[in-house]
């Protein structure tokens, strides 16, 4: 009530300040109105434009708009190692011992892949496994060593029978021998027989780093706790960052500085990998993303500064290696990428990259979903080859055991010649082993320590497994010229073990041959998922591929500062005013039009054809505004509309009414329609001794002003509950709520939303009472704080809605016997001790549909109220079943099967009532009671039970319960 007369002296004096205004000023503003109003709107754009104000939108605009761009094609040669939800399921749960993805590394050298990018960061050591098979790594470490000693001092003489080592040479090249070849190998065999207690992960996997070649580790660009040594980390600026970077305006750490800000939490930092393994890697990036302030991402720095360097993005560094880049320039808008090497060809060309304003590139991504998108291989089908062949070793082994007597003794001689592939293999095994001992890592300039390996060692050692599976293939085919063979299953085992060895070698070979791979975590437990403008749930990995993808492809996407768009805008509508100011009203209008539509049609080709971008929603609301404005100069025949609303709005002040009338003018007049709707009443318990204990604290003067700052409070709690639950609010009577649910707007749900807004209004109740229980007066009968508890009637049926008054005065409102029931509904909580009682045309219309399930409530009896003659079935709104403690809702169950047995045989009057129904009826309440104490509505219905098993005795019974009072 008292929140109505404000509001309407607001909008009153609203009304009256406008057309004071608009008189004072109209001859000033008669010719240069829209110049003038071109100019404001231009200034508030460009604050908004500043203040990325509506730049949330600006965001949902672009993704908008990419979608519809042509799609960007998938590099062939980019490939995704995915450490997948399925590998996860075979391998084991991550994190993994790093020997697997060491020997994947392995694998992937030998199908001839080009590039591995690890998104994984491996700062930490990793633990050590236990070796239980000890006195075999001793044993195979002597046999190794001399193998290899021996194959040295084989090289050295071969040099003597060449000629390449004679008299003259022959000091220096032992030398070399015995410093570089033999004091390593002895080096490597006492590190190996000393650690032998343990598997060392870490070395194992910095070897296959090595091994594989061209392999990029990651460096975090943010400080995180863990610190490393500083001579590693000043290794690993020296080794890999940048310095052929030109960047006079120091441009590239203005917008690593400005990252940092948005990340708020976050500051700048270096971590490179664990330097054991790094300093076997060929290449570092760092791995930070940029996470626009929605959540998604969209851009990526391709560089970050750091001691005078610069360090690249985890997939833009090694690709800058690929494309042998010469130098890079840091411009205004772009980042020049100068003397490319065109890889058909020995020419060099040149590279723009477009960069927004903070200097990060927009991702061009491909139009799919993470899994669609490039071409994956699962990790676990590397691990699965690596399975394979071990299985392909045992069967050979298991062929030594195998019962031959059904062969002859030529073809069985035969068979066992599966031996000699054994000691092939056993070879080739110590061969790896002797290469990987080479593995050294490399100098801060990039020479591998010792010689590392060669072309001729990777040549050798792939060329010798090529030839030993061909071999194999070759020996299992011939089993089929051996009679009986097929009655030898060590046989069969081997040839099929062969062949599907074989079978995926090629299938993977196809997939990685060439490819430039990346490799990590995209299960989906991983933490490493981010949201795309394509996918809620895209792994990083993908992220990455997209970033050398877009570059590769050349297929970028340039942004433009809204501040140009704007420009034009202005220009083109200053443009527009000039050659159409001599134009009639209505032609005036019409290109008034051209306003919006232009930028609209000019901006969305820039996108889709040109892939040049606008950041357009503060420039569209600059033109629309612009053209709005033109119409209202132009037209006046608004003027009598204007009026109709100014007499009308001291009437109404529900939103949803106004909203209504706005829609619909002839909702205002007179009269109303019959609706099926819901209608709500609350009134405060004891309100006259609240009153009372307000003024004996403050006195009759004091307290009405006391008592109404209060009650405005409360009520706006309380009202605020029932209009977020699409209720509107119909009047206050002192400390009584009046509302209603489905007019004017209709909702379908309206039962539904009004036994909600009850719910909501007791916990907007408790939260006004704790909140302000300093403010509240004292009760004199507990000495505690007079809380203010309000009850709720609701009631849902045909009741007749609209204005009702005289033309002079409206009021929006609903009449009928529908609405008196949910009055008296409201004062029926006083005998049951409820505070939101609804009938059950309410209950079963709320308890249906979408929302079957979703309220808890108490079913109680008929209940005959003051001056409505027809029982009615009521029913004890508790609250939302998710928001009440699991005690409650098991206590309504239980009371519920009470109140079934306490009304049977209530629909036959006449016949008198069983007593035994009674006690059953009884024991459920005093369980509920047990179950739930704080609901007093069991004693009530206890209480009747023990007074009719004591009074009433063959008296007609038909459930009713009768109002004495309101």
């Amino acid at each position: 009530m008292f929140a109505n007369v404000h509001l309407q002296e607001i909008i009153l004096y609203d009304i009256v300040f406008v057309m004071v205004m608009k008189n004072k000023f109209k001859e000033f503003f008669k010719t240069k109105i829209e110049l003038i109003i071109m100019a404001v709107f231009a200034l508030l754009s460009v604050m908004a434009i500043q203040t990325s104000l509506f730049q949330k939108l600006d965001y949902r605009l672009y993704d908008s708009m990419l979608k519809i761009t042509k799609e960007i094609e998938a590099h062939p040669n980019i490939v995704i190692v995915d450490v997948d939800d399925e590998s996860l399921g075979r391998v084991g749960s991550w994190p993994w011992t790093r020997d697997i993805l060491g020997n994947a590394l392995i694998r992937m050298k030998e199908f001839g892949a080009k590039q591995a990018v690890f998104d994984i960061e491996y700062i930490s050591p990793s633990s050590k496994g236990v070796n239980e098979n000890l006195s075999d790594t001793v044993n195979k470490t002597f046999i190794d060593g001399e193998q290899a000693i021996s194959s040295s001092i084989s090289e050295f003489a071969n040099g003597i029978e060449g000629g390449t080592v004679n008299a003259k040479n022959a000091h220096e090249h032992a030398e070399n021998l015995i410093s570089n070849e033999i004091d390593g190998i002895l080096y490597e065999m006492q590190k190996e027989i000393t650690s032998g207690f343990e598997l060392d992960y870490d070395d194992f996997f910095a070897r296959c780093v090595q091994f594989f070649g061209n392999t990029s580790l990651t460096v975090n660009m943010r400080h995180i706790a863990q610190k490393g040594d500083e001579s590693e980390e000043n290794y690993a600026r020296t080794r890999f960052l940048f310095n052929n970077v030109t960047d006079e305006k120091n441009l590239i750490q203005k917008g690593n500085i400005y990252s940092v800000k948005e990340e708020a939490s976050q500051e700048l930092g270096f971590t490179p990998a664990l330097h054991k393994i790094l300093s076997r890697a060929q290449g570092l990036g760092f791995t930070n993303v940029i996470v626009d302030k929605d959540g998604i991402r969209r851009r990526i720095e391709l560089l970050n500064f750091q001691d005078g360097k610069y360090v690249g993005q985890l997939s833009f560094a090694p690709l800058m290696k690929i494309l042998d880049v010469q130098s890079m320039e840091r411009t205004s808008n772009s980042i020049i990428l100068q003397g490319l090497k065109n890889p058909n060809s020995d020419s060099r060309y040149n590279i723009s990259i477009p960069l927004d304003k903070h200097g990060r590139m927009l991702i061009n991504w491909l139009h799919e979903s993470y899994v669609d998108s490039f071409r994956h291989v699962p990790a676990y089908l590397l691990y699965n080859l690596d399975l394979a062949e071990k299985l392909i070793i045992e069967n050979l082994a298991d062929i030594k055991n195998a019962d031959l007597s059904s062969l002859s003794e030529e073809d069985a001689e035969y068979i066992l010649n599966a031996m000699y592939f054994e000691d092939e293999y056993e070879k080739i095994s110590n061969s790896k082993k002797r290469l990987l001992l080479k593995c050294r890592g490399f100098d801060e300039e990039g020479n591998a320590i010792r010689g590392g390996l060669s072309e001729e060692d990777y040549e050798k050692y792939f060329s010798a497994r090529t030839e030993f599976f061909k071999n194999l293939k070759e020996f299992s085919d011939s089993f089929a010229t051996v009679q009986g063979f097929d009655q030898i299953p060590e046989l069969s085992e081997l040839s099929k073990s062969i062949e599907f060895y074989l079978r995926d070698f090629e299938i993977l070979k196809g997939s990685m041959e060439g490819s430039f791979c990346i490799i990590g975590n995209s299960a989906t437990s991983s933490t490493d998922l981010g949201v795309t403008p394509f996918s809620k749930q895209y792994a990083n990995l993908g992220l990455h591929a997209n970033v050398i993808n877009t570059i590769l492809q050349k297929k970028f996407i340039r942004e433009i500062d809204s501040l140009w768009g704007l420009a034009f805008c202005v220009v083109f509508i200053f443009l527009t005013m000039c050659i159409t100011a001599k134009f009639s009203t209505g032609k005036k209008n019409f290109t008034r039009f051209l306003y919006v539509i232009v930028p609209v049609v000019l901006f969305y080709i820039l996108m889709t054809q040109f892939n040049i971008y606008v950041p357009f929603v503060i420039i569209f609301a600059f033109s629309f505004l612009n053209y709005f404005a033109g119409i209202i100069v132009n037209f006046h025949a608004i003027n009598s509309d204007k009026k109709f609303l100014q007499s009308t709005f001291s009437a109404y002040v529900a939103p949803a009414v106004v909203d209504e009338i706005i829609k619909n003018p002839e909702t205002a007049q007179l009269g109303g329609n019959s609706k099926n709707i819901t209608a709500l009443f609350s009134d405060v318990k004891t309100f006259s001794g609240f009153t009372e204990a307000v003024n004996n604290a403050e006195g009759e003067s004091k307290g009405a002003e006391r008592l109404v700052s209060i009650l405005n409070g409360y009520l706006g709690a309380l009202s605020d509950a029932i209009m977020d639950c699409h209720g509107t609010i119909d009047k206050y009577v002192g400390d009584e709520i009046v509302s209603f649910f489905g007019a004017p707007v209709d909702d379908d749900e309206n039962a539904f939303h009004a036994c909600l807004a009850g719910i909501r209004m007791l916990q907007a109740e408790a939260k006004y009472n704790e909140e302000n229980k300093d403010k509240l007066p004292i009760n004199p009968h507990t000495g505690e704080p007079f809380y203010l508890n309000s009850r709720v009637g609701i009631n849902t049926g045909n009741m007749v809605v609209g204005n009702m008054g005289t033309k002079k005065k409206l009021n929006y409102t609903i009449m009928g016997n529908n609405v008196n029931l949910a009055s008296r509904l409201e004062g029926t909580n006083k005998v049951y001790n409820s505070w939101i009682m609804c009938s059950d045309s309410t209950w079963n219309a709320a308890d249906n549909g979408a929302n079957k399930g979703l309220l808890a409530a108490r079913k109680f009896d008929f209940v005959r109220v003051v001056n409505i003659e027809n029982p009615v079935q009521i029913h004890c709104i508790l609250g939302l079943k998710d928001e009440l403690p699991a005690k409650q809702i098991e206590a309504a169950e239980i009371f519920n099967e009470g109140i079934k047995w306490y009304l049977k045989g209530n629909d036959f009057p006449d016949t008198p009532k069983d007593p035994e129904d009674f006690k059953k009826a009884y024991q459920f309440f005093k369980n509920a009671k047990e179950c739930f104490p704080q609901d007093m509505s069991s004693d009530v219905f206890m209480k009747r039970c023990s007074y009719f098993l004591k009074y009433g005795s063959g008296e007609k019974w038909d459930g009713v319960f009768t109002m004495k009072e309101k």
